[in-house]
């Protein structure tokens, strides 16, 4: 088996590392050729340009792009659909709005190619822990697709939900059940501060992980960066750039989601409220996916 993947940055490169891991063959592309000498000194296939991979490619050829929704994806897809041929794959790894894959799909049509729309989560955690993967496309390609899937899962941690746009679709909702989450952490937090006797937060998020109710993944990440030395440096700025489109996945479906909402408000505010909790969420993004955070001046 050999898969063709473009894009090595924080997830690409990881997805990378444990495809090669699991004696899968990668050809790597990324437009920083550093990053493509990195990856081939643990054993992927260099390529230093998208005509390079896709001729080091055999047979029916699979090209992973694992690139920022918008532009940066629409232009690669463009690029690498002329080279391939008739019954190839192209697997969309980006964080998009699923109407966006209905669209890739229509162009891939065209060109006689299969396409296929894959929300990934792990963040940088899922070389060790494995990936979370939701696909969607032609379900009688889905086997050529599925050894890759399962090297890069967790166990049991992907799966085939429909046509094209309900890979994305899943990943949107995913995504919001994460705002919500993180922006209930982050009331807890700022609640706690609020007593009449100083309470110790880190104690109490600690006290929280073993047996509770509310003990999670997020919550065991969220007590990580609480004990950081440079946690109350992080400004309580966050930087999301999937708000626009988990907002249009709601009003798409005319979905009712008010705590979803709120979560959103709170990630966009530039206001002195709630700044714990902001703050909160911006620590707690770093630890899960190496979001940038800004510090205070």
């Amino acid at each position: 088996m050999k898969l063709g993947l473009i894009g090595l940055g924080r997830m690409g490169f990881h997805m990378v590392e444990r495809l090669l891991k699991h004696k899968i063959k990668v050809v790597a592309y990324n437009r920083n050729p550093e990053k493509v000498k990195q990856i081939s000194r643990k054993g992927a296939i260099p390529a230093f340009s998208v005509e390079e991979l896709i001729g080091k490619l055999d047979g029916k050829k699979i090209v992973w792009i694992m690139l920022p929704a918008g532009r940066v994806t629409d232009d690669m897809i463009k690029k690498v659909l002329p080279q391939l041929n008739k019954g190839d794959i192209i697997v969309d790894g980006a964080n998009d709005f699923y109407g966006n894959a209905e669209k890739h799909d229509k162009l891939c049509k065209k060109y006689s190619i299969h396409f296929f729309d894959c929300g990934v989560s792990g963040g940088i955690w899922g070389l060790k822990n494995g990936y979370t993967l939701m696909v969607g496309g032609p379900k009688n390609q889905f086997k050529c697709i599925e050894p890759f899937c399962k090297a890069l899962s967790a166990k049991g941690g992907y799966g085939y939900f429909g046509n094209v746009g309900a890979g994305h679709f899943v990943k949107s909702v995913h995504n919001i059940v994460e705002y919500v989450y993180l922006q209930g952490i982050a009331e807890g937090v700022e609640l706690l501060k609020g007593f009449k006797q100083p309470i110790d937060i880190v104690k109490a998020t600690s006290v929280w992980r073993p047996a509770s109710v509310v003990n999670s993944w997020l919550m065991d990440l969220a007590n990580v960066a609480l004990k950081r030395p440079d946690f109350k440096e992080i400004s309580p700025i966050n930087m999301s750039v999937t708000i626009n489109e988990l907002k249009q996945t709601v009003k798409s479906i005319k979905g009712y989601a008010p705590a979803f909402e709120i979560a959103t408000k709170i990630r966009v505010d530039k206001s002195k409220k709630f700044t714990l909790g902001k703050r909160m969420i911006a620590a707690t993004r770093r630890e899960f996916g190496g979001h940038a955070v800004k510090k205070n001046k």
